[in-house]
């Protein structure tokens, strides 16, 4: 039976919530099929906010194009301040996103005699211009694509990849018995420090910590912390465990899903975690999105525990900032939750306060829409 020294959040919950705080801002919407340089505009996974632009990547694995991420200039105002240009606004304030170049990840190692397999999912924008990429992999593939971190230029092209632990990597080939499970990879990629420290996360549980039958009862999850060693290059210095939520289901169906879509760094210790799940409604299904602050300071580094069932560790500390099904019911009446996946810092509010980026990846379906929705901060 799995120990977890599950911490109590009253602490947390009594400071820190009341410390943050998220209002909704506004939002904007790209349409699904929209063309940008004869590029397909979707599956915007990660997105990172950089001298005065918005860095999107496309987790596109062939079906509307090669992977590639996106410049958009971002205007965020009042709407008496557009109203008169004729500018579409969307609630009470103005989100207006433009795109102004695209760029493909380039030069890539063959894996073997295989080009490389690449399932996009987290970015990172350094000081020096240079971005980092996170890809799920693919167990699929034969032999199985393995989950990788990897540096390029800013136009794309491969530098260098970071050094993944053993526990993460899934056999090449035959049964598997460790590693991240298939497209429940590292979806998430954030840093801190200029890019000293690096975070990613696994979306799911790797596959040597699944506690069959316990799904239901929310995955433990691993937060994989990076240190910038100079020449040596970006190595593993932390890990950390995270307790995803348990499924919840209410009047519109069954939670039959739910994990880490990103993760968002505050300081070297707290972080803004997006969690996603699935929801059943009749015979299709909607998504669930919830925001907490996470508070990794008395949470054990798991680095050297392979196996989390047996082990004595404590999971990070954690409360609900926002729930998008409960808390967003006037702003966004009406309006199913889409696949958000995206989580940035934004630009300054026109009124001094911080804002918090929120990108959906419609997965280039006709049925699901490239939403962009931004909240002010206060606090922390």
């Amino acid at each position: 039976m799995k120990t977890v020294l599950l911490s109590v959040a009253l602490v947390l919950a009594s400071t820190s919530a009341h410390a943050l705080r998220l209002e909704y801002f506004g939002e904007t919407s790209i349409p699904t099929g929209t063309k940008y340089e004869k590029t397909t505009i979707g599956g915007l996974s990660a997105i990172t906010w950089q001298n005065n632009t918005l860095y999107a990547l496309s987790d596109d694995k062939g079906r509307a194009g090669d992977p590639r991420f996106y410049e958009f200039d971002l205007k965020l105002g009042q709407q008496t301040e557009t109203a008169k240009a004729g500018i579409k606004t969307d609630g009470k304030k103005t989100v207006v996103l433009t795109p102004k170049a695209v760029h493909f990840v380039t030069n890539l190692p063959k894996e073997g005699e295989r080009k490389a397999l690449l399932d996009p999912e987290g970015l990172v924008r350094l000081p020096d211009g240079d971005l980092l990429i996170s890809s799920e992999g693919s167990n699929d593939a034969k032999p199985r694509a393995m989950p990788r971190i990897f540096r390029v230029t800013a136009t794309g092209e491969w530098k260098s990849d970071f050094p993944i632990p053993d526990k993460y990597l899934p056999e090449t080939i035959g049964q598997q018995t460790k590693g991240i499970q298939n497209n429940l990879a590292f979806e998430s990629l954030t840093s801190i420090a200029d890019g000293k420290f690096v975070f990613t996360s696994t979306e799911s549980c790797l596959a040597q910590d699944i506690v069959s039958g316990k799904e239901a009862e929310g995955d433990t999850i691993r937060i994989l912390k990076f240190e910038d060693k100079g020449p040596l290059g970006y190595k593993p210095v932390a890990e950390f465990a995270y307790h995803v939520d348990a499924f919840k289901d209410n009047q519109k169906g069954p939670e039959v899903f739910r994990g880490v879509s990103e993760i968002l760094a505050l300081s070297e210790t707290k972080l803004l975690v997006m969690e996603r799940g699935v929801r059943m409604v009749g015979k299709s299904w909607a998504q669930t999105i919830g925001i907490y602050l996470v508070d990794l300071s008395k949470a054990t580094n798991t680095l050297e525990i392979n196996k989390l069932e047996g082990a004595k560790y404590q999971v990070a500390d954690k409360v609900k900032l926002i729930d998008f099904e409960t808390d967003l019911n006037k702003e966004r009446s009406g309006k199913t939750i889409q696949n958000f996946e995206g989580l940035a810092w934004g630009p300054t509010l026109p009124d001094g306060r911080r804002s918090l980026l929120v990108m959906v990846d419609n997965n280039f379906s006709k049925y699901e829409l490239t939403e962009f929705v931004v909240f002010a901060v206060e606090g922390e």
